[in-house]
């Protein structure tokens, strides 16, 4: 099928309980794109159809609100990217919730060693939040303990209540960003 003919993907924002939080999905029922935003600013400008997400993402979602995070694990996610920006994404996911590791770190389990800037590009462009948890990848200077979250999502404040949220001893209270609903 060619992309003038492709089915847009289904949109729909759910509550986090601290957050909204915006999903897509395909035809199949894989995440596309995720993030805290409304479903127009996720979409930037590409189509969608605001719909209801398949019941296994909603479930997802749900456990990970109630604290159970391995649910959002086994969720489909379709990563279109380069070769090495896959590898790293997919071992993201590997990332047990209440952990961290460095972008360094991220690299080396990648198979990828002496990449830490490609592991930080491969968190910042992420486009699947929470489904690829780029949240849990800290600086090697901010590994702690407690952790210095650092930017996420444009702000180290949703970082931190992520990670707050996973079990993760977080420096300081984790402070309130009106923008983003944090």
């Amino acid at each position: 099928m060619d992309s003038q003919h492709e089915i847009p993907p289904v949109g729909e924002t759910v509550s986090l309980g601290f957050a909204n939080f915006s999903v897509f999905v395909n035809s199949e029922g894989a995440v596309v794109a995720s993030g805290f935003g409304s479903l127009s600013d996720i979409a930037a400008g590409r189509p969608y159809s605001p719909g209801s997400l398949p019941d296994r993402v909603r479930d997802a979602l749900e456990s990970w609100k109630d604290g159970d995070f391995e649910p959002i694990m086994g969720v489909p996610v379709m990563m279109t990217a380069t070769p090495k920006i896959t590898r790293l994404r997919s071992e993201l996911r590997k990332i047990p919730a209440g952990q961290v590791v460095t972008y360094s770190e991220l690299a080396e389990r990648s198979g990828l060693a002496g990449l830490p800037r490609l592991a930080g590009r491969a968190c910042s462009e992420n486009p699947c939040l929470l489904f690829v948890p780029c949240h849990r990848v800290v600086a090697a200077t901010n590994i702690g303990p407690p952790v210095i979250p650092g930017f996420y999502a444009g702000t180290g404040a949703v970082k931190a209540q992520l990670l707050t949220h996973e079990g993760v001893a977080v420096k300081g209270d984790p402070p309130r960003d009106d923008a983003s609903g944090f």
